[in-house]
């Protein structure tokens, strides 16, 4: 997560994903214009949903409705959960984090704090979270802030502790058939890249990040300001989007 530009009290998520190199991440012959092999993609958190003819929509885990993801589902779209891998006090199951594992509060953001991954506690309630995501029929998941080696967390914040984390949270999604999706965190990709579908990036063009995915993909990129030189790298995908994360967006 892009702290100083993450929703507080929403899911903030982004994505922008390169070209991935395996069918099933193509569009599969869904419905619409798409051209097959090269996938398209939507994101929003806040408002009322806007479906689109898109391959993926990536909405919130607990917030977007059964309805509004029937209607995702019904326009050809593969709908991509968000959630955070660390504590949000206003989420349903905030009250399984033991307080023993709550670390330092994320810096800006009001109720959110990082945890102890290494906590069994912690990774059942992941566990639980992976399950939803599959009983709600998402297709994948969108986990922030597994960055914490960038943090001071209060707890275990070595480079290490967020590989295993990360591998942890793909083993999981994939034993349920959902698809793992590593957000930022780019300092991790040469651990993890075995057991990543696809990559998501906020503001991968301003702050110069493009080369980091080389070799690497898909990767999903969202951008809060046009950038001055838009980057035309084959397979990276990404939007403009306001940083309220409501429906409105461009592609660039």
């Amino acid at each position: 997560m892009k702290i100083l530009l993450t929703l507080a009290g929403i899911a903030a998520g982004s994505l922008l994903i390169a070209s991935c190199q395996t069918a099933d991440l193509s569009n599969n012959g869904s419905s619409g214009s798409r051209s097959a092999g090269t996938p398209t993609w939507s994101i929003q958190y806040q408002g009322p949903i806007q479906v689109r003819n898109k391959t993926y929509h990536v909405v919130d885990l607990f917030d977007v409705s059964d309805a509004d993801l029937g209607r995702i589902r019904a326009a050809g779209s593969r709908p991509i959960a968000y959630f955070s891998s660390q504590f949000e006090n206003w989420r349903p199951d905030s009250s399984r984090f033991p307080q023993s594992d709550l670390g330092r509060p994320l810096s800006g953001w009001p109720g959110e704090k990082w945890v102890d991954t290494r906590s069994t506690a912690v990774r059942n309630v992941i566990r639980s979270r992976l399950d939803l995501a599959r009983r709600r029929g998402f297709y994948g998941v969108d986990v922030d802030n597994t960055d914490l080696y960038e943090h001071q967390t209060g707890l275990d914040n070595s480079r290490s502790a967020a590989v295993e984390y990360v591998r942890f949270i793909a083993r999981e999604a994939h034993a349920r058939g959902l698809k793992y999706s590593l957000k930022n965190s780019m300092d991790l990709i040469p651990k993890v890249k075995g057991v990543v579908d696809f990559y998501q990036n906020e503001q991968c063009q301003q702050y110069g990040e493009v080369d980091r995915y080389r070799g690497v993909g898909p990767v999903f990129n969202i951008e809060y300001k046009r950038p001055s030189n838009v980057a035309r790298r084959k397979g990276m995908y990404t939007l403009l989007k306001r940083q309220d994360m409501g429906a409105w967006e461009s592609g660039l």
